[in-house]
Formats: C-alpha cells, sequence, structure tokens
C-alpha cells in the first residue's frame, strides 16, 4: 500500500468498508484492499445514486469532493453529474467556543475589539464553514465566514487516503475520457485547496464587484479585507429573499430571470469572468428588485481565445454546422493521441439531430450543453476546466429560466447578444485587427525564413540533416518481435543444454576421482535447462510486470511508504 502512515490506517479501513457495502468491492479488491471489504451489500440500487449515498456516509469532507465532481462533466459521466448534484451541503455547526477560538486565531485580538455585535448562531453551516451575522466597531453589518475547526487537516489525510488508492488503480481500471484515477485525484486537490483558501475566494468577489461596479441592477457584497484571511472571510451582509423563494406570481420574477440571463452573458462574453455556481441559494433578490450574488468560492475565467471559441460553437450551432463545431471543440482542447474526426463529427451532429434540429433554443436545455462536453471527453479531447464548469454554470441558469418562467424563449433573450457579437466579430475595424495581426506574424516569420533555409542546406551539405519518423504502433511491434526473439533463443538453448545434459547422464565414469564427473556435469546442465525453461515461462506470462521501469516505480512507492511524509520535500 502506497505511502499510507500509520495514523491513516483506521480512516482506510473506514472508507474500503463503506465502499464495499454500497457494491463497490471491485475497487477494493484491484486495489488490494479486499480485506477491508465488508462482504455485505447494503444498497441495490443505481450505482450513481449508491456513490452519493456512500459520499453521504463517509462524511463532510466526501460530501464536498462529490460536489467538486458535480460541476466536472469532462471528469465523470452525465448521471453521476446529475446525482451529485443532490448532495447537501447541510451539516451540523461546530460550537461557539470552537468557531470564536479560530476567529480571535486568525484576527489576533479579541473580536469584542473588532466587532459590535456577533450572533453565536450561525445562519447557515457547510462541511468547509459556517457563517455568522454580525455588525462591526462603525455599525456595518456583515456575513462572517468562518472555517470549520480542524478541517484543513482532515481533508489532507483524505486526499492523502485517495492519492494511495488512485496510485493501485492507476492501470488495472480503465476508465472513459481522457483522465487517470490520480489524475482526478489531483484535480480534485486543486478545487479543494482553493475553496480552502478564503482569500481566493475574496478575490474572486472584489473581481466580480469591479465587473458589474457601474451596473445598478446587480449588487456585489464588499469584502473586509482588513479583517479577511485564509481561514475567515468578513463580507458586506445583502438583505434580501432568496430567488428559490420567489413566489411564481411575484412581478419581480420574470425581470429578474431575464435580468440573470443578460448578466451571465456579460460574464462570459463582456468580462471574461463568470460565477461557478449560480444556483438560486446563491441568488437574492433586494427589497428594491436588484439581483445580488453570494458565495465566490467557485468562479472561472475566461481568456480572448477562448470567448472567441464559445462565440464560434455558438455560431456553428445557430447555422447547424456540426463539422464546424466539431474542428471548434477540437481545436479548443488538448487532444492525446489520434482523433477520428469524422466519427467525432458523425456524433456531434447526432446530439444536434437528438436536441431538434441543431437550434439554439433545443440546445440550450440542461442536459444538452453538458452531453457535448463528455462528448469530447469520450473521444480523448481534453478541454479546460473553464470550459465544463461554463457549460454547467450555464445549465443551472437555464434549467431555473425554463423552470420558473416556461413562457418566456431562452433564444429571445440571447438573440440580441449574439446579434451583437457576430456584428463585433464581422466588423471592418475587427477584420482589419486581425488581418493587421497576421501580416505581422507573418512577416516575422518571412524574416526568419531565408536563415533556416540556409541552415538545412549547410545541413544537408554537410550530411548532417537527420530525418527520424516516430510510430507508436511500429515501437510495439518490434518491442514485441524483441520478445519473441528471446524466447525463442531461450527455448532452443534451453532444449540444447537439455540434450547435452541427458546424454551426459547416459554416462558413468567414475574415474579419476572415484565418482561419476560427466553425470554430475550432466545433472548440473539439466538443472540450467529447466531453470532456463522456468524464465522462459515467467517472461511470458509476466513479461510486462518485469519491466526495469514499473520495478523502479514500486521501489519508490515502498520507499514512500516507509518514509510518509517526511520523504516529501517542505515547502
Amino acid at each position: 500500500m502506497p505511502h499510507i502512515d500509520v495514523h491513516d490506517l483506521g480512516r482506510v479501513r473506514t472508507i474500503a468498508s463503506v465502499l464495499g457495502r454500497y457494491g463497490f468491492g471491485g475497487l477494493l479488491t484491484s486495489a488490494g484492499w479486499e480485506q477491508y471489504s465488508d462482504e455485505t451489500v447494503k444498497d441495490e440500487g443505481a450505482w450513481p445514486v449508491r456513490v452519493r449515498r456512500a459520499l453521504v456516509e463517509l462524511g463532510p469532507t466526501f460530501v464536498k469532493l462529490g460536489q467538486v465532481l458535480s460541476v466536472r462533466p469532462d471528469v465523470i459521466p452525465p448521471a453521476l453529474v446529475l446525482e451529485l448534484q443532490k448532495l447537501q451541503d447541510d451539516v451540523p455547526p461546530v460550537s461557539w467556543e470552537e468557531a470564536r477560538a479560530v476567529l480571535e486565531s486568525e484576527l489576533s485580538q479579541p473580536i469584542d475589539e473588532v466587532f459590535a455585535q456577533l450572533d453565536e448562531t450561525p445562519v447557515a453551516s457547510a462541511s468547509i464553514a459556517q457563517v455568522h451575522l454580525g455588525v462591526l466597531e462603525d455599525g456595518e453589518e456583515v456575513a462572517v465566514k468562518i472555517q470549520r475547526p480542524g478541517i484543513q487537516a482532515t481533508i489532507r489525510s483524505d486526499i492523502h487516503i485517495l492519492h494511495s488508492l488512485a496510485t493501485l488503480l492507476e492501470g488495472r481500471i480503465e476508465l472513459p475520457g481522457v483522465y487517470t484515477p490520480v489524475a482526478i485525484v489531483q484535480e480534485l486537490e486543486r478545487a479543494i485547496a482553493q475553496e480552502l483558501d478564503f482569500w481566493q475566494e475574496a478575490r474572486n468577489a472584489a473581481r466580480f464587484r469591479e465587473c458589474f461596479f457601474e451596473d445598478q441592477d446587480v449588487v456585489v457584497p464588499r469584502i473586509h479585507r482588513r479583517w479577511t484571511s485564509s481561514r475567515v472571510l468578513v463580507m458586506e451582509r445583502i438583505r434580501g429573499t432568496p430567488l428559490s423563494q420567489i413566489a411564481d406570481d411575484d412581478g419581480r420574477l420574470r425581470p429578474i430571470m431575464h435580468r440573470l440571463v443578460d448578466t451571465t452573458i456579460a460574464q462570459i462574453f463582456d468580462h471574461g469572468f463568470f460565477h461557478g455556481d449560480p444556483h438560486p441559494g446563491n441568488l437574492l433578490v433586494t427589497d428594491d428588485g436588484r439581483l445580488a450574488f453570494l458565495d465566490f468560492g467557485l468562479c472561472g475565467s475566461l481568456t480572448g481565445q477562448m470567448r472567441q471559441t464559445l462565440v464560434s460553437a455558438i455560431v456553428s450551432m445557430v447555422f447547424q454546422d456540426a463539422e464546424t463545431l466539431a474542428l471548434t471543440i477540437y481545436h479548443a482542447g488538448g487532444v492525446r493521441g489520434r482523433v477520428d474526426l469524422r466519427a467525432f463529427r458523425a456524433e456531434i451532429e447526432r446530439l444536434m439531430q437528438k436536441y431538434h434540429g441543431a437550434s439554439l433554443s433545443d440546445l440550450s436545455t440542461q442536459a444538452s450543453l453538458v452531453e457535448f462536453i463528455q462528448v469530447a471527453s469520450d473521444f480523448r479531447i481534453r478541454l479546460v476546466p473553464e470550459y465544463a464548469l461554463l457549460a454547467r454554470a450555464a445549465s443551472i441558469v437555464d434549467g431555473m429560466l425554463r423552470a420558473r418562467v416556461p413562457e418566456t424563449d431562452p433564444v429571445e433573450l440571447i438573440r440580441p447578444h449574439a446579434r451583437q457579437m457576430m456584428a463585433e466579430r464581422l466588423s471592418p475595424e475587427k477584420i482589419s485587427a486581425e488581418m493587421l495581426k497576421m501580416v505581422v506574424q507573418a512577416q516575422g516569420g518571412f524574416k526568419q525564413l531565408p536563415t533556416q533555409i540556409n541552415q538545412l542546406l549547410l545541413d544537408l551539405e554537410r550530411g548532417q540533416l537527420q530525418v527520424g519518423v516516430r510510430n507508436e504502433d511500429g515501437d510495439l511491434l518490434r518491442a514485441e518481435i524483441r520478445n519473441a526473439a528471446l524466447r525463442i533463443s531461450l527455448a532452443l538453448c534451453a532444449m540444447a543444454l537439455l540434450v547435452a545434459g541427458a546424454l551426459l547422464m547416459t554416462t558413468w565414469s567414475p574415474e579419476p576421482a572415484g565418482w561419476p564427473v560427466l553425470f554430475t556435469v550432466g545433472v548440473l546442465v539439466v538443472l540450467v535447462a529447466v531453470a532456463m525453461w522456468a524464465g522462459l515461462v515467467t517472461h511470458t506470462l509476466f513479461g510486462e510486470q518485469l519491466q526495469p521501469s514499473a520495478w523502479t516505480r514500486r521501489l519508490g512507492l515502498l520507499l514512500r511508504f516507509f518514509l510518509g511524509e517526511r520523504g516529501k520535500p517542505k515547502a
């Protein structure tokens, strides 16, 4: 078991027992943890449901892991995405004494010197933090987010165990898409590390507030950086009604939903920075009818090139151009190995036909956007995480719009923005700027071209020009031929030695030492032949496991197991 610390063994048994009871014993067997598995399967429901229930039973850390995965349709199947979105991040709060200790430790002074009032009972409690309402000394109402004591150590331990399990499963199970077990855990570790750092959330909120500072219809809480740390976040309190509690017959609902769509479009195409989890609990409607955003722990950034890619994707959907959309997705992602573009285009076209002719209104259902991301993953096209996060955020907004204001056509809300984006993209100024950019780039290339041609001709004249072709299938074929030649050689040598040994054993000659010399030599030769046969069988059955690189990897894992955290370099 690679680098599992002794103090983690109890938690390992708990995790393995829960996984076994929910019918995931195959993972334990593959990882060599079958001794911890409970053979009694507790739940025989659909596997996504069993995953969600197992995460809930494993506690707050794994609930948070499930929530992080629920926004990554490029990592897990759509069925599991929908199931993990049901996870409720609502756990009992820690005592006020524990929360107060964390708060005073981060403030480095008594809370009475900072707050004129601070409620001891939290208004919300989640797996990572809980929120208390209070009033600063200057009279401003604030919301104080306090990280649960010990949560970082708990999550670190569980991530450590998941790394070990993923390492053991690496190469033993095949996952769909482009992610391996280790890569999935690494993605989770990065995402949770950001959520544990409240400074990151503070920066996200400040940037979002700056984007909509001049928009009188959008409210973003102000962050009090003086009292904020990596474990405490103090922000302006926004009074309002959660969007989920606005009645369908409330006159404010329709304009608020339209404003949410407009704001989402502006986040993506105007600012390149978007709220990654705009569910109704993170949206408030103020008493004067403005839209307020909360909880900026999950946000995404889009570069100019990424925004241009999204414009191309929307245009392809509108004009029902599956080939252009397939090429847009292909060029937007990183590719591992060869992609069958014809099959990929056919799959994109199938999705367009599935959603009734690929009109933008049909493609804006909650499942469709996520499904396009999943298809790219199935063809081993690795998109940047922001695209997956954006697809999920847009699906949430679209789902709310269709559920709360079903008579509203999303296309009519998006059409003016799409028309404006197309006009800007095809404007003479934009085209001339793009042409100028291409000319500048081409000029640099042409300036280097004579030097490169001269160098090529000199190398060719001196015989120093080498052309190399790498074929992975050819490399595998050569390796198989080498292995086959080695086995044939072993077989021939073993057969020759066996025959020679047998002939020597038939000769009985006690001279000159008084014991059968030739017979003894024959026995030794036969033993050598038997050893060679054993080596031949071993190489045939276990040749892949006997590679030097595999043994080096196992040795490294063994050293990490004994050294534990001490073997890691300190930050």
